[in-house]
């Protein structure tokens, strides 16, 4: 049912209604730009939900409005599922970047897009161009390569029995400021801190000349983006 607003609600109760269906950039509208805003919207989202319904029903895919067939893809989500046409829906996503269902915005894991994937590599081959990586896939793997890049470079210092103020100044603190800024930048507070400490807790057991300067870096690094 199809419910519209009247001049009967106030502006606060419109306010409160807009937020309520997170509809956006309305901060400057007044009452009436306000319910027509909220009407347009409550249509907008009442003939949307009747063609997905009715779309759901003939088994036809909701990108492409063509019959569902092989290969195909199918999301459980809210107690029902939705079908998608493999091909259809990897276009949908290389297009948008968006990695969230077509129908319901919901997001959709990375184990259903290494499973689509698979798939992918089945029917396409496994060199196929059309293999997707989510930017959260691309998160994890940047943090991988960081991760490994300050073993390897802790692992250096392990090896080396004389550290010199130069190598410290022209050769590791060049290298490490660059891992951490992108670590800082890209990644979660609990992920930095965990590599952080432990590339810490490391140098401090080889108990080498010199290296009490880059202890002293990570502990100001700490400090100045995640201050008590």
């Amino acid at each position: 049912m199809l419910i519209q607003f009247s001049e009967k609600f106030n502006y606060n109760s419109l306010k409160n209604l807009i937020r309520i269906n997170k509809i956006k950039y309305t901060y400057s509208l007044n009452k009436k730009n306000l319910l027509v805003c909220l009407n347009k919207h409550k249509s907008v989202t009442y003939i949307q939900n009747v063609l997905r319904s009715k779309i759901k029903k003939e088994c036809t895919c909701p990108i492409s409005y063509e019959p569902i067939k092989y290969p195909f893809v199918s999301f459980y989500i809210n107690k029902k599922f939705i079908y998608y046409n493999l091909e259809c829906l990897v276009e949908y996503f290389k297009k948008t970047d968006n990695f969230k269902d077509p129908c319901t915005r919901v997001p959709i894991t990375d184990q259903k897009i290494r499973y689509m994937n698979d798939m992918i590599r089945y029917y396409y081959g496994k060199n196929s161009k059309k293999i997707l990586i989510s930017p959260n896939m691309k998160k994890n793997t940047e943090l991988n390569i960081i991760t490994y890049c300050l073993y390897d470079l802790v692992s250096e210092l392990r090896d080396i029995k004389e550290i010199k103020l130069d190598t410290i100044y022209n050769n590791v603190l060049p290298r490490l400021i660059y891992y951490i800024h992108i670590l800082i930048k890209n990644h979660e507070k609990s992920e930095v801190l965990t590599i952080i400490n432990a590339c810490k807790e490391s140098i401090l057991n080889f108990n080498l000349e010199n290296t009490i300067l880059l202890v002293d870096y990570f502990s100001l690094i700490t400090i100045l983006n995640y201050p008590e």
